[in-house]
């Protein structure tokens, strides 16, 4: 076996990129049961700094194999006194301090020099495995950075095309309580008329998502933050399918976005915001949008055989119209911060 070294990855790196992109890709397989695999251009903009957070890389490396990334993403708009933290191990290299060495070597000292107070940060945890357990690896790296468990979520995925069956019972249900109600969709990018509306529906989810004990600033969504996601998304090689609810009288009531990936070989697709402003709720307008966006999916990408998505384990309403559409717990997704 090669020796372990860690290294911060670099834009104009191609070969680490694209190591990187492959680990990712490997890592989705395992995590999710399906994966897309990006170019090292595509991750170059991904992970590229804005006006919005900077972003600091680094891969564990046995050989020429990642073996595990870790990161430092520091907001520059709102939360200046937070920095997320993420760290990832291949699954099939873990229990040999390939953690430990990115957590000493990357993650820590970025964490000092960042200067920021507070720190959060990720850990999965299988479902048969317990997010108290003082021993798992998550847990013991996270009493490291000096952090606590604040929320559970959960990672369902479904398989795609939803059973017609299904859709069908799903769909009559939907037209029997939204009557009124007009769903469009867009690719990629928000019509301009729309995009202070859209703006005021991605800030609500942040205002109204269950998230139990987490704390942070909400972002606010202006069309120039909302025109550099969408700019920063489509050059990572994502396609994004964006539905929303027009009320009666012309407004936005609810929004729905999935992404895919448009290479040959991407089986996997992953459900983003869904939200419902509470004047327009009880009409089955997120199932209706769900809906949309996963036949969307199976009529422009048919080789996508998966959708992943998260709920925190206090949103039972989300996590319900999931279960219903056929999604399955995968595994959970433990969110800490400071103390």
């Amino acid at each position: 076996m090669s020796p372990l070294t860690v290294s911060r990855i670099q834009l104009d790196d191609e070969r680490a990129l694209t190591a990187v992109a492959e680990f990712r890709g490997a890592y989705d397989l395992a995590q999710f049961g399906g994966s897309v695999v990006q170019t090292a251009a595509q991750l170059r903009a991904e992970i590229v700094d804005s006006e919005f957070k900077r972003q600091v890389f680094w891969a564990a490396w046995e050989g020429d194999r990642v073996v595990g990334e870790a990161s430092v993403d520091f907001p520059l708009q709102e939360n200046l006194d937070l920095v997320y933290v993420e760290l990832q191990v291949a699954h099939d290299a873990r229990g040999r301090g390939i953690g430990t060495r990115l957590l000493d070597e990357a993650l820590l000292p970025a964490i000092r020099d960042g200067g920021r107070a507070r720190v959060e940060a990720y850990g999965e945890f299988w479902l048969d495995e317990d997010v108290d357990d003082p021993a798992h690896p998550a847990n013991r790296i996270m009493r490291r950075l000096g952090v606590e468990r604040k929320n559970v979520a959960v990672c369902r995925t479904a398989p795609l095309p939803l059973d017609a069956g299904l859709e069908a019972e799903l769909q009559a249900e939907v037209d029997a309580r939204s009557a009124g109600y007009t769903t469009l969709i867009w690719a990629n990018r928000v019509p301009d008329e729309y995009l202070e509306q859209y703006g005021k529906l991605l800030t609500q989810l942040e205002l109204d998502e269950p998230d139990e004990e987490v704390v942070g600033e909400i972002a606010e969504y202006t069309p120039e933050r909302i025109r550099e996601g969408e700019a920063r998304s489509t050059a990572s090689g994502y396609f994004s399918i964006i539905a929303v609810s027009q009320a009666p009288d012309g407004s936005l009531a609810a929004h729905s976005e999935v992404e895919v990936r448009s290479e040959a070989g991407a089986d996997l697709a992953f459900q983003r915001n869904t939200l419902v402003f509470e004047a327009h709720r009880g009409r089955r307008l997120g199932l209706a949008l769900k809906l949309a966006t996963h036949r969307a999916i199976a009529t422009q990408f048919p080789a996508v055989r998966r959708i992943a998505t998260w709920n925190s384990h206090v949103n039972p309403w989300m996590i319900e119209v999931n279960e219903r559409m056929g999604y399955r717990p995968r595994y959970r997704e433990v969110i800490y911060q400071t103390a």
